[in-house]
């Protein structure tokens, strides 16, 4: 009898601290990343089932960079809404691709971003996005190499102005390798489905919280269900992002980038070696094992990673010969080589 009336008494305090909790506000400034499947009534509702409830609002526009929000006057209300220090947290989401492939522009507009909530005393969060995908057989899979250049982008901007980070996108790519083929792309092969959204919340209530996620899959604002998710499916998602913040740091990533891109050919050692009649095996001799292929119509390219961020892609004949070689590298021009006139 007495445990059991420890018990009872637990859960009343429990339950007592949580009613009680201090909200947190919470303003998302993003696109269409942020308000497809609307992460941030996503969100609200995760926090409401834990010790760390948020009232979470946002200002978004289709395709809009931070950039964008920042520079057209027809967004002057989300400069606006940090200025007003009404919020705890302000999170920021760039356009998808900037990141990735101009990385400088990110930079500038986190310090720019950081500057203006710095005088509203509001904590600034990354909301480090996921990659784009592409579909082999059927199967999405999540481009390496941008996700890698997305990351590396958000955690060089959070070391430099000293902000936060919540790693969604490393979460998607954890969710990725441990799930192969559970998609969390839909059909576009970028926007979220349900369960990458429900993934994304779990990581930013994780990253602000401190604390792993344990919630269900069904949840509500009010009697309104905004997100219903598989109860199986639902924890191995909390799973996922639980590990992913747990063991994350912006510094502790980009030494162990550097430390990865160190052991990588450069572009101009691959270009040293390249020769008509080349073949996968002797490029993968050079390079490594591609993180990518595909095959459409008999013609197969490959991605590799190469160093400084860039992707070497090789497009090869029906017997693996290669043909041709682009290298891309951030902020640089496309380099096209054609092999057979070599």
């Amino acid at each position: 009898m007495k445990n059991i009336i420890c018990l009872f008494s637990l859960i009343i305090s429990m339950l007592f601290c949580t009613l009680n909790a201090e909200e947190k506000r919470v303003l998302i400034i993003g696109n269409s990343y942020t308000f497809c499947n609307d992460l941030p009534a996503v969100l609200q509702a995760l926090s409401s089932k834990t010790k760390c409830p948020l009232i979470v609002e946002s200002y978004t526009a289709g395709a809009m960079s931070l950039r964008g929000f920042l520079d057209d006057p027809q967004h002057a209300k989300a400069k606006q809404l940090v200025e007003s220090g009404n919020y705890d947290w302000v999170i920021l989401q760039d356009q998808s691709q900037t990141p990735a492939y101009k990385p400088d522009e990110t930079m500038d507009s986190v310090r720019r971003w950081t500057a203006i909530a710095n005088k509203s005393n509001t904590k600034v969060m990354l909301f480090l996005t996921w990659a784009h995908a592409s579909s082999d057989g059927g199967k999405t899979s999540p481009l390496i190499a941008m996700q890698e250049q997305t990351s590396t982008t958000y955690c060089k901007a959070a070391v430099a102005n000293k902000v936060k980070v919540a790693p969604v996108g490393e979460a998607w790519a954890r969710w990725y390798r441990k799930h192969p083929g559970k998609a969390l792309h839909t059909d576009d092969m970028s926007h979220p489905n349900p369960n990458g959204t429900y993934l994304a919340a779990c990581v930013i209530h994780a990253s602000i919280s401190g604390k792993p996620i344990k919630a269900g899959g069904t949840l509500k604002i009010g009697k309104k269900v905004v997100i219903r998710i598989p109860k199986g499916t639902a924890k191995e998602l909390q799973s996922v992002a639980n590990a992913t913040v747990k063991g994350f740091s912006p510094q502790k990533y980009l030494d162990e980038q550097a430390e990865q891109d160190a052991s990588r050919p450069t572009a101009a050692a691959v270009k040293a070696k390249l020769h008509k009649g080349m073949t996968l095996d002797e490029l993968k001799e050079i390079t490594g094992n591609p993180i990518h292929k595909s095959n459409s119509a008999g013609r197969k390219t490959y991605m590799f990673r190469i160093q400084q961020g860039a992707e070497l892609v090789a497009y090869c004949n029906s017997d693996d010969v290669i043909e041709n070689i682009s290298i891309a590298a951030p902020d640089k021009p496309v380099e096209i080589i054609d092999v057979t006139k070599l």
